[in-house]
């Protein structure tokens, strides 16, 4: 169509009629489309006079400009695409593509009313679809990968979210998002790493999502055994089942060993029929520890430890050969593990003993207390005494069968003082070592004796096993003994 008639009736409108107006023939609020849909651009109100020109312009460029007589001028990129409403002015556009977005602006020329203008913005999208998830690293262990997870989509004007569960991603320490957030990437993941992880791809027409679930290795830890049933002792013959669990991913493998030595059975259970005393475990390494380290004040606090390895049945504790009872100052924990004393005394001086026992084994650990003077800042000597012997156990990957109960050995003491002399349980030296007053077999309330007497030291043995351990132990004359 020439453009030359509607050219006029601008003219004519804008410099001789002077009637033009525009009073919003279409909407204020943009207009959304998407891909290969339609969209229809409708008249608010249309004039209800005949028209003489409508003109639909898109981005300044002309769409179509009618004379109303059928005789249109339409631009090749909508032939085919358009239809217009020559009662109301409406427009309809259909097989949107992307380059439809922009600005629409619509013109009536009237007949007595002037021009009437209106002009509203189209956004046209392409739809979110074929979404997918990658992760650059699937081989994951706890506190030692990182992973980054990288989401894309097909679509237009895409904006990304990540997901744990119902909580957002945000970047943090530890969190990293990027490229628009299409990427997330965790550092030094944890076995609570593992998702879901949604992405959540969206824009104004549409939005979807996908997940992915990450395999993270961890342990094992946290390791427990339960023994069936639960006991201290039991007696030969007796049946038992060992279960063992772990937090493990992927599932943790069971081995079994008895007293170090592998056994065939596998799996996290294992039953053991008519046991014998052989497949206890045997205590050692025993310790005897204090806190705080020495120096010791008089009326301060002090606390003994009593603990080794291998099951233990039975602790007994001793001081200065006579056994230890709980006191208004003196607390035993509940399995007579540690021994506090508060408040200290001089008279808490002394060699304290643990002793632990099972069926097939037992042990001593002493240690000689110097409670100090308050204001002195001279320490007190730091031995103790281990006495024992090396025991089985059945394991299971780190863990160990608890053991049963052994009988207490007798352990000798004899006294080598300053001179030379040895000195017996009466208290009676010899030069010799031997006869009376030379070593004899003690009781460990022969120790007592022997701090009451001149300064020197004690050694203390084992007699039950082909190998001793000494420790040499420190006898100090007490205030007010005579020396």
């Amino acid at each position: 169509m020439d453009s030359r008639p509607f050219n006029f009736y601008l003219s004519l409108c804008f410099h001789v009629v002077g009637l033009c107006y525009g009073n919003g023939l279409l909407p204020a609020e943009s207009m959304v489309g998407e891909v290969t849909h339609d969209v229809t651009f409708t008249i608010v109100n249309p004039p209800n006079v005949p028209f003489r020109v409508v003109v639909w312009t898109a981005n300044g460029t002309n769409v179509i400009t009618s004379g109303g007589n059928g005789d249109d001028d339409i631009d090749t990129g909508y032939v085919g695409r358009i239809t217009l409403n020559y009662t109301t002015g409406s427009l309809e556009l259909r097989n949107l593509v992307l380059s439809d977005t922009g600005e629409y602006v619509v013109s009536i020329i009237t007949v007595g009313l002037g021009t009437m203008d209106g002009s509203t913005t189209l956004r046209v999208y392409a739809p979110v679809s074929k979404m997918t998830i990658t992760a650059n690293n699937i081989d994951l262990v706890e506190f030692n990968s990182s992973v980054s997870l990288s989401c894309s989509s097909s679509g237009s004007s895409l904006s990304y979210r990540w997901l744990n569960g119902s909580s957002e991603f945000t970047a943090s320490d530890g969190v990293q998002l990027d490229d628009g957030n299409s990427t997330l990437t965790i550092v030094r993941v944890t076995r609570y790493d593992q998702g879901p992880f949604w992405c959540i791809v969206s824009n104004p027409i549409n939005s979807d999502n996908e997940s992915i679930t990450l395999t993270i290795s961890y342990g094992p830890e946290n390791i427990t055994l339960k023994v069936t049933p639960l006991d201290v002792l039991y007696g030969s013959g007796s049946d038992l089942t060992l279960s063992c669990s772990a937090e493990s991913s992927p599932p943790a493998q069971f081995q079994w060993a008895l007293n170090g030595e592998l056994l065939s059975n596998q799996g996290p259970v294992l039953r053991l029929e008519n046991i014998q005393a052989s497949q206890s475990e045997r205590i050692s390494s025993a310790k005897l520890t204090i806190s705080p380290n020495p120096p010791i004040i008089e009326g301060g606090s002090v606390t003994l430890t009593c603990d080794a390895s291998g099951s233990i049945s039975k602790r007994d504790w001793m001081k200065d050969g006579q056994p230890l009872s709980p006191s208004e100052r003196m607390i035993f924990s509940e399995d007579n593990k540690t021994v506090s004393i508060s408040p200290l005394n001089l008279t808490d001086s002394g060699i304290f003993l643990c002793h632990l026992a099972n069926l097939l084994s037992n042990e001593n650990a002493s240690y000689n207390l110097n409670v100090n003077l308050k204001g002195s800042t001279q320490g007190g000597p730091n031995v103790g005494a281990i006495v024992g012997g090396t025991l089985g156990a059945v394991a299971v990957v780190a863990v160990t069968v608890i053991g049963v109960v052994a009988a207490m050995k007798k352990g000798y003491f004899k006294k080598i003082t300053s001179g030379g002399r040895t000195v017996g349980n009466t208290g009676e030296s010899s030069t010799n070592g031997g006869g009376k007053g030379g070593n004899q077999e003690l009781n460990y309330a022969d120790i007592t004796q022997f701090q009451k007497r001149d300064g020197g030291s004690v050694q203390l043995g084992n007699l039950g096993i082909s190998s001793t351990e000494y420790a040499q132990v420190r006898v100090n004359n007490r205030p007010g003994q005579p020396t």
